[in-house]
């Protein structure tokens, strides 16, 4: 069975919106071998769809807007079983495909959950995915929609979290995210806090922090487990009809405003609706 235990005190909840909270280290027990062992991450690479698969060279800048970099013309599996070597760095995506692994991030986040995100009601959706990085790997800075717990498996990296310089900055990058665009930022983080990370550690990443990750000088292979909550889902959607709104010049209004983000999500949804019915015609 594994187990988890957090380092650091999560932050209280309050009113401002998930990307409130603050990283919290964590410690877990998961080790290299069974479903992490590199031959059965290979057998996963070769079984996933394309769509669920991105990699790259490692050795990319620290911030890399719109996040195109060479790719390796290596196989997914192949690039899986000689990580060591290739300098390449790859994730596979929405692992919980495969229902062993979909086990794995169920055990994982049904002890997190609950101590990290408790004010926020359980998840409505749950996503897993497997990072493996060549030595001295650059994961440029970028933000995230989800709840996160990045588990280090074997191999050392630094997670690199910090903030926005305003609110502006962080809702207008949040924005860009929930419309389609990249999840890589133009710019680097700003009071950023390094948390280096062995086997056995792991850290909480809050809801839209900005973060980079810098790998260490031995292959990483890495578990990162993440959720969405309602909560999170009403921010996304008012975060999506925000850069509508300001493609238009209209004004905008920040999430976490409780039953008025009930309202612009079922706008949101409302104009997402068209675009619905004509992926269906084609």
């Amino acid at each position: 069975m594994t187990t988890f235990s957090l380092r650091d005190t999560p932050a209280p909840p309050t009113s401002a919106g998930s990307g409130s909270l603050a990283p919290v280290r964590v410690h877990h027990d998961l080790a290299r071998g069974g479903l992490l062992d590199l031959e059965r991450l290979a057998v996963l690479a070769a079984t996933l769809p394309a769509a669920s698969i991105e990699h790259n060279v490692g050795a990319v800048p620290a911030v890399l807007p719109g996040g195109v970099a060479p790719q390796s013309s290596l196989t997914p599996p192949e690039i899986v079983r000689s990580i060591d070597t290739n300098g390449c760095w790859m994730v596979l995506k929405n692992v919980e495909q495969d229902p062993e692994y979909a086990a794995l991030l169920d055990a994982c986040l049904d002890a997190l959950e609950p101590q990290l995100t408790a004010s926020e009601g359980r998840s409505v959706l749950r996503e897993g995915f497997v990072f493996l990085s060549a030595p001295g790997s650059v994961t440029p800075t970028h933000i995230d929609p989800e709840h996160n717990v990045l588990l280090q498996v074997s191999g050392t990296k630094t997670m690199c979290i910090g903030r926005f310089p305003t609110d502006a900055d962080r809702d207008l990058q949040a924005e860009r995210l929930h419309s389609g665009e990249h999840r890589n930022l133009e710019s680097a983080a700003v009071d950023v806090t390094d948390y280096p990370l062995g086997p056995g550690d792991g850290v909480y990443v809050p809801v839209h922090a900005p973060h980079v990750v810098r790998n260490g000088p031995a292959p990483s292979i890495s578990l990162s487990v993440t959720w969405r909550t309602r909560r999170t889902l009403r921010e996304g959607s008012v975060l999506s009809l925000n850069a509508r709104l300001r493609r238009r010049g209209l004004p905008t209004a920040a999430p976490g405003a409780g039953a008025r983000d009930h309202v612009l999500q079922a706008v949101e949804r409302g104009l997402r609706l068209p675009d619905k019915l004509r992926a269906r015609r084609t």
